[in-house]
């Protein structure tokens, strides 16, 4: 199925009226089953329809494991799972350390933003990627942010990919329930284009994991930090654990000198 549709449409721009043909997102409705109960009903884009299952039955709590799913079977608009009787014990994931270089991360965040063709086509898609090494292992568009991030975790439980040395990116806002399927998956540092909530801000200090977002334009700022996190900046080397860390903005103008309001 496509992911956009075109719309004849009329643009009104200062003193003119255009006519021309607009590309939106497509957005359709997915059900999933088990045996005659829906377990869910989304809005979702019509892609990596199964990591979107197993990553959605994931977030319910329904499974631990890409094992605990019997069978699926996707047919039109409609998956049907089924699942063990119990399933198997939750996975304990290792928190490896990182290393952000400054410049490392202004060039993924270009990177990332070249990788979303759809929202570059239509303005309509949020999207989600893991990271090794600054390498954007695998990338995610939907048009709901949830759904972005059920298609990464799905992946990742799918290829029972090792985390330890990954992290995740994001263009979505932080929500609760965005970093609530974060965490369950068990990743310490989050990066994202957007803001986060003070919900979202909470949870990261409660759970002590990384948080960064507004990660654009040559600036992020940094919402929690613990130790397995050291982060590179211009001339100030490398910035290590400190009690007022937590209200550094880090912008690139002027070089390595814009710590605002934060003190070692």
């Amino acid at each position: 199925m496509d992911l956009t549709k075109k719309y004849q449409i009329k643009k009104y721009k200062e003193d003119k009226i255009i006519c021309f043909n607009d590309d939106v997102i497509v957005e359709t409705y997915f059900y999933i089953y088990q045996g005659e109960k829906i377990l869910a009903r989304l809005m979702c884009s019509p892609s990596n329809l199964e990591y979107l299952v197993i990553g959605h039955l994931y977030a319910l709590d329904l499974i631990n494991s890409k094992d605990d799913i019997i069978d699926l079977q996707i047919r039109d608009n409609k998956a049907y799972v089924k699942l063990k009787e119990e399933k198997s014990p939750k996975i304990n994931r290792n928190k490896g350390k990182f290393i952000l270089e400054r410049e490392k991360i202004f060039a993924l965040a270009n990177e990332f933003q070249n990788y979303s063709l759809i929202f570059k086509k239509t303005g309509g898609a949020h999207a989600c990627a893991i990271i090794e090494n600054y390498r954007i292992m695998e990338f995610f568009e939907d048009v709901a942010r949830n759904n972005a991030v059920d298609k990464l975790i799905g992946y990742i439980l799918a290829k029972e990919i090792d985390i330890s040395d990954k992290f995740i990116f994001t263009s979505c806002r932080v929500s609760d329930q965005i970093i609530d399927k974060i965490l369950k998956v068990d990743f310490d540092l989050i990066l994202s284009q957007a803001s986060p909530t003070s919900v979202s801000i909470d949870m990261a200090r409660e759970k002590n994991v990384n948080l960064i977002a507004f990660a654009r334009e040559q600036r992020f700022n940094l919402y929690n930090k613990n130790e397995n996190l050291i982060i590179k900046w211009g001339g100030y080397g490398f910035i290590r654990s400190s009690k007022n860390w937590s209200s550094y903005k880090f912008a690139s103008r002027p070089y390595g000198k814009n710590l605002l309001q934060g003190k070692n």
